[in-house]
């Protein structure tokens, strides 16, 4: 049974999808198709090989035949497996003209052309409904449509029934009449409505593996013991045939209150919970089961289990992506994250800068300017604004001669720091006197223990909690004190000159007592 719906899980996801033929029959082990759908022959071809097949080769009279069944109904041209790769003419002593069937080879027991004379340019070969005859033609012509062949070495028997049975094909098309059933296929007994799945030659009856379309079931199919059981709504009782519903008026389940599914019990009821779900206590309501409680099931140090409604979900951690059976390293250097040199790690990445940059504290991503020493040249300078260059922050530009340079700020002329600050390239750093302590970056506090030692932090331009020039810092009582009386000094100096320079000029000569303020404030 595991390896029935091992198989059916597997040949379920390899079902035709997309567009639909027209029609289609089965026949010495080989299935066709055709497909009305107006395209030159490489499209044709390539449209059969993405169904798992090729254009149709017409080797017997059996084949021949199968065609006129094929294109009972549609009108035009459809293309078939022969075309023609040599760069001379064809020649029409052969069978096969020189061309060849699509799979490689010039085998073949039946012949059609339309004519024997050899042809120089066309170099595909289609047929219509009308004679069935084999007509050279251009591969670039866009025609009405195409006939597949598929393999069907692996194939059922059709049932044996008195009733009718609808055979649904995995190739897409539907019929009452097969012979021979490809694997994959559903068929259903039109008389007892009844279903059936085809695998590896032989006939399941549903209810199978509810993964697998339903089980088989018309409405909804769950597991209980062991097994696989359809199910129908409130109101609908489960049939003699185990997949249809009917109409119930007296079904126990209508006032059940269930919240998934219910399935009568002669007069009573049971209630059953959809997969990934199971009863609580009392019997009717379903609880989501954690699943990731299992720790095999998403194995691997890089993924992890998410647990999901009724399910859950394998996913990878950051850095990584779903590979085959595991998650693998997801290169993130692709996408171009970083502004200069991305190198991929294990489940991540880093960023490096060129030469006069570093990666910058505010991003990551971003590479900011960086001089290690006092000054360095100027950068991307205007030609028609030599001022408008580039520095790094902490710096300012200065012109000499004809060439501009970053000069570093001297942010300890700021007062940034309380007590003990000593300039950097591009920074500052702060420091307290024995008895202090550094807080953020700037401040000094005093201790209540003294320790024996001052405490220093660096302070880096570069960093996003850094003070920009234009801020104010906080200013002690001291420094205060100390910058008032320099103002002070500074005004009185400042007068006395302005006298002076007056007294020379001869305007304040009246005035004989400025004469001795001149005196003092030359000397």
């Amino acid at each position: 049974m595991k390896n029935f719906i091992g198989v059916v899980m597997a040949l379920a996801l390899l079902r035709i999808q997309g567009k639909k033929p027209s029609n289609g029959y089965c026949v010495g082990a080989k299935c066709f198709t055709v497909y009305t759908d107006n395209v030159d022959f490489n499209s044709a071809r390539k449209s059969c090989r993405e169904k798992e097949g090729h254009l149709m080769t017409v080797r017997t009279t059996v084949a021949d035949n199968v065609i006129s069944d094929l294109l009972t109904g549609v009108q035009g041209s459809f293309w078939i497996g022969l075309r023609y790769t040599d760069e001379s003419c064809s020649d029409s002593s052969l069978d096969l003209k020189g061309y060849s069937w699509i799979t490689g080879d010039k085998r073949t027991n039946f012949t059609n052309w339309k004519s024997t004379e050899k042809v120089c340019s066309q170099r595909c070969v289609s047929l219509s409904k009308d004679d069935l005859k084999w007509t050279e033609r251009h591969c670039n012509d866009a025609i009405e449509g195409y006939l597949c062949e598929h393999n069907n070495a692996i194939k059922c028997e059709r049932l044996t029934s008195a009733s009718t049975v609808l055979y649904e094909t995995p190739l897409g098309f539907s019929r009452e009449d097969l012979i021979e059933v490809p694997q994959r296929t559903n068929a259903t007994r039109k008389d007892l409505g009844t279903k059936h799945t085809c695998v590896e030659g032989q006939w399941y009856a549903a209810p199978w593996n509810c993964e697998i379309y339903k089980g088989g079931c018309n409405h909804s199919c769950i597991k209980k013991n062991d097994a696989y059981i359809c199910t129908c709504p409130p109101g609908y009782r489960l049939q003699s045939n185990a997949v249809s519903c009917s109409k119930a008026h007296d079904d126990p389940c209508l006032h059940a209150s269930c919240s998934h599914e219910c399935s009568a019990m002669g007069d009573d009821y049971e209630c059953h919970c959809k997969p990934g779900f199971q009863l609580s206590g009392d019997r009717k309501t379903c609880k989501d089961i954690n699943e990731c409680d299992d720790d095999r099931l998403c194995p691997g140090e890089n993924s992890h289990c998410v647990n999901t409604d009724g399910g859950f979900d394998c996913r990878c951690k950051d850095g990584f992506k779903k590979g085959k059976d595991t998650c693998e390293d997801y290169d993130e250097c692709v996408s171009g994250p970083c502004e200069h040199i991305c190198i991929n790690t294990e489940g991540s990445y880093y960023c490096e800068c060129g030469e006069g940059y570093k990666v910058s504290s505010e991003d990551k991503d971003k590479c900011a300017l960086y001089c290690q020493d006092w000054e360095c040249p100027a950068v991307s300078c205007d030609p028609n604004n030599p001022f408008q260059c580039d520095c790094p922050r902490g710096f300012i530009i200065e012109e000499r001669s004809t060439e501009y340079f970053c000069i570093d700020i001297d942010e300890c002329e700021m007062f940034y720091c309380d007590q003990i600050c000593n300039n950097t390239a591009g920074g500052y750093i702060c420091s307290c006197t024995q008895g202090f302590n550094l807080i953020d970056n700037t401040q000094c506090v005093q201790k209540e223990i003294v320790d024996g030692s001052s405490t220093t932090t660096t302070f880096d331009i570069f960093s996003p909690t850094s003070r920009s020039p234009t801020e104010i810092p906080a200013i002690s009582a001291g420094c205060l004190l100390g910058i008032t009386l320099c103002i002070i000094v500074v005004i009185i100096v400042m007068v006395c000159l302005i006298l002076c320079i007056l007294k020379h000029q001869g305007k304040i000569d009246r005035y004989k007592f400025h004469n001795e303020v001149c005196i003092v404030c030359n000397k």
